[in-house]
């Protein structure tokens, strides 16, 4: 389009407009001018491409250029291993082993007084080691965060800060897994307080009605 141009407004600018009648050379002044004007036109029209042809590359390149992309880093094995600090202790699998509910106290409680308490105590142990955890993992987090920041900053193009953003929302839903798994910490300490209060009271009671029933349980 621009070579067109280019031919069409030097064959228009080569000079002015003459007609030759009986050996007489006659200009047509009005014909000259209007020439001139459409010439001013067209080499307007071509620098307006030019510029839009610019534009359009600049465009390209920014919505085509990535770089900010590749900083997630996931944190399933951190907490899989903040919940295998629940391996031995109660948990949904032993739960009504450990506390069995309405069933009278045998004649040798100790033995079973003993293995709840050392369940309930390991499990109490257990969620203030994954607290300990979260806690120590402030400091490589923001690191990441920082991390992030420096690629947002770095942005030169649209793609990359798209994807600068991409890591900034997986970072903070990274965030919410490890909220998650401080509700199922805390949701395990209090089945175990819970469950541990409700099935002493449910043994002795049950322990007292088969006493007032000649040592038999009553049914």
């Amino acid at each position: 389009m621009k070579i067109s141009i280019a031919i069409f407004t030097s064959l228009l600018i080569s000079g002015p407009a003459y007609a030759q009648f009986g050996g007489e050379i006659v200009s047509d002044p009005l014909v000259e001018q209007n020439t001139g004007t459409m010439v001013g036109q067209l080499t307007t029209a071509d620098h307006a491409l030019a510029s839009i042809l610019g534009a359009d590359q600049a465009t390209a390149f920014s919505v085509t250029t990535g770089g900010g992309s590749g900083l997630f880093q996931g944190a399933a094995g951190f907490l899989d291993t903040l919940d295998a600090n629940f391996s031995n202790t109660v948990n949904a699998q032993v739960f009504n082993a450990v506390f069995p509910g309405w069933v009278p106290l045998p004649s040798d409680a100790i033995p079973q007084d003993q293995a709840v308490a050392k369940l309930g105590l390991a499990t109490y142990q257990a969620a203030l080691q994954i607290a300990a955890n979260q806690a120590a993992d402030f400091d490589p987090e923001d690191g990441h965060f920082g991390t992030i920041e420096a690629a947002n900053s770095a942005s030169g193009a649209v793609l990359q800060a798209i994807q600068a953003n991409t890591e900034a929302v997986l970072a903070a839903a990274q965030q919410t897994q490890m909220e998650r798994q401080l509700l199922i910490t805390l949701i395990t300490v209090e089945a175990t307080r819970s469950g541990e209060e409700l099935n002493e009271r449910a043994q002795q009671g049950a322990t007292a009605a088969q006493a007032a029933n000649q040592g038999v349980a009553p049914q």
